[in-house]
C-alpha cells in the first residue's frame, strides 16, 4: 500500500480497478460489448427519469457525446426516446436494456461477494456505510 496516497487517490484507484473488473467480467460473459459510457448511461436511466444533459454533466462529457451514445444504444435496442405530454423528450430502457442492467447488477454483486470473502462481510458493510455518509 502506498501510504502517500490521499483518500481521494485511493478511492479513485480502486474505482478504476473495480470498473475494469466489471467490464472484463461483462466481456467474458456476454457477446455484445458495452462501453463504460454506455454502461453508465443505462444504469442512470434504470434509476429513474433523468435527462441526457444531466447524465453528461455527471460523467463530465459533452451533451453531444452523450446524445450520440444514446442514439447508438437506441440503434442496438437498449433504449428508446419517448416524448411526454408536455413535449419533453426522455429515454426509457427497452426489455434488452433492462436485462442488461439486471445482469450488470448481478455481476457487481458477485464481485462484491468476492471482495467480502477477502475483506470480511463486516468490513464491507462498514465500508459501504462510510461511503454512503455525506462527507463534504
Amino acid at each position: 500500500m502506498n501510504e502517500n496516497l490521499t483518500i481521494i487517490d485511493l478511492i479513485s484507484e480502486k474505482h478504476i480497478v473495480l470498473r475494469r473488473e466489471v467490464e472484463n467480467r461483462w466481456a467474458d460473459s456476454e457477446e455484445e460489448d458495452i462501453s463504460h459510457t454506455e454502461a453508465l448511461l443505462l444504469a442512470k436511466i434504470s434509476m429513474g427519469k433523468i435527462s441526457l444533459a444531466e447524465i453528461a454533466r455527471q460523467a463530465n462529457i459533452s451533451r453531444q457525446a452523450m446524445f450520440k451514445c444514446a442514439k447508438k444504444l437506441e440503434e442496438r435496442g437498449y433504449l428508446v426516446f419517448v416524448t411526454n405530454e408536455h413535449g419533453n423528450k426522455y429515454t426509457e430502457l427497452t426489455l434488452k436494456g433492462n436485462d442488461y442492467c439486471k445482469r450488470s447488477q448481478e455481476l457487481k454483486e458477485e464481485l462484491e461477494n468476492k471482495i467480502a470473502d477477502v475483506l470480511g462481510k463486516e468490513q464491507v458493510k462498514m465500508l459501504k456505510e462510510l461511503l454512503n455518509k455525506n462527507w463534504i
